[in-house]
């Protein structure tokens, strides 16, 4: 089953929103004249395909990030010396640029891995609902499910993630 995602990516970039449908499933609303835009209802199954791509594409996007994140930040060596420092630290602190790891360094680390892990843990719960649905039924979503299955396809049409013609 093809995906409309062509009619859909068009609403959006005219300001459109992705919101609940009535019947279940999901609609892209109009910014003008707020009601239903044609040829934009993604059908549970439709939802199923496009987080599949989604959630292979975020668990690949976090495994790179958390590998290159701690090998580029390194660490401060035994007990903060630099003694087995290594990365952007052991080099900052074997030229005496600084004596340990600034506080914001692993802060903003650990909030983006936060960050990451929220939004695969989100995917998966979205996922389950799909799949728990009896085959031929459309899921109920709500309000923070569209926004969130909006920001996959936001996210999948501007990195490239996704070919509209498919």
């Amino acid at each position: 089953m093809p995906l409309p995602l062509i009619p859909i990516v068009t609403a959006l970039a005219a300001g459109g929103t992705i919101v609940p449908h009535a019947a279940g499933g999901l609609i892209v609303t109009s910014a003008a004249s707020g009601g239903y835009v044609a040829g934009t209802y993604l059908s549970t199954a439709a939802i199923g395909s496009l987080l599949a791509g989604g959630l292979a594409a975020l668990g690949a996007g976090t495994a790179v990030i958390t590998g290159v994140a701690s090998a580029a930040i390194g660490g401060a060596g035994i007990f903060g010396t630099t003694i087995g420092a290594t990365g952007i630290t052991g080099a900052l602190m074997s030229a005496g640029l600084i004596s340990a790891t600034p506080i914001w360094v692993p802060l903003a680390v650990g909030g983006g891995l936060i960050s990451i892990f929220a939004g695969a843990y989100k995917v998966y719960m979205l996922r389950k609902k799909i799949r728990e649905t009896p085959s031929g039924n459309e899921a109920q979503f709500t309000e923070q499910e569209a926004q969130a299955i909006e920001r996959v396809i936001r996210l999948a049409v501007k990195h490239k993630r996704f070919r509209p013609e498919v």
